[in-house]
């Protein structure tokens, strides 16, 4: 997602259930998701990255090159995280979910770099969520996107962005299942911020999808509010 189209998954039917986390991830059902190591096969991350209509076309190999590096992003500019998820206890990956801060959007916009660092402790872009054919129908892509959203609150962030491309349309209301507000083509997001909006463009073959993630910051009419109150 982000800039990102996903392929298609089916909404949840059922609901889940969770042990407490094990080795660095969580077991949702049959699944273990956790965080992606330097040990993880990158062929079989570059082939769920695949399918995934990235907008920068070398992102798929971006992702898998920080996953062998072990790339983490300076801690002033918060974390991105690279999910997989894993026939448990020992078995193949089956998925996988990646999120990072729009670092450079929010460069590119002007802001001062206090107010750029400031924000990139606050929101995060889903960039891709995937889920293999063998596992899809199950709700994964859910699990897993309820995952990065449970860790990103628990950092402080205050609203998760992303986007998908409108020749996949079956896609908003599923991320609409997931809690998303979905935006017209091409429509632009705002942001309310302290020192006044910073708008956030769209291509016109894609659509914006935002999700609140405090009590404090809501969305409506093409507008984010409450972005940074009391910080």
């Amino acid at each position: 997602m982000g800039r990102a189209s996903r392929r298609r998954a089916e909404r949840r039917n059922t609901p889940s259930t969770a042990s407490q986390p094990s080795a660095g991830g969580v077991v949702l059902d049959r699944y273990l998701i956790r965080p992606a190591t330097q040990d993880d096969d990158p062929g079989v991350v570059r082939a769920l990255l695949q399918p995934v209509d990235f907008m920068d076309v070398a992102m798929p190999g971006e992702i898998v090159d920080r996953m062998r590096a072990g790339f983490r992003l300076p801690a002033q500019f918060g974390s991105t995280t690279l999910l997989l998820a894993q026939e448990h206890p020992a078995g193949e990956v089956v998925g996988l979910a990646h999120a990072i801060p729009p670092v450079q959007w929010l460069m590119e916009a002007g802001l001062d770099r206090q107010l750029c660092v400031l924000l990139s402790r606050t929101l995060v872009e889903l960039e891709a969520v995937s889920v293999a054919d063998s596992a899809r129908g199950q709700g994964l892509g859910h699990h897993l996107v309820d995952v990065l959203v449970r860790s990103y609150t628990r950092q402080g962030y205050q609203a998760m962005l992303g986007g998908i491309h409108t020749h996949k349309p079956h896609l908003a209301p599923y991320y609409e299942a997931d809690g998303f507000h979905v935006l017209g083509p091409g429509a632009p997001l705002d942001l309310e911020l302290p020192i006044g909006r910073l708008r956030y463009p769209a291509e016109p073959a894609m659509r914006h999808l935002v999700r609140p993630l405090v009590p404090q910051v809501s969305y409506g009419h093409g507008v984010l509010s409450g972005i940074l109150a009391g910080r």
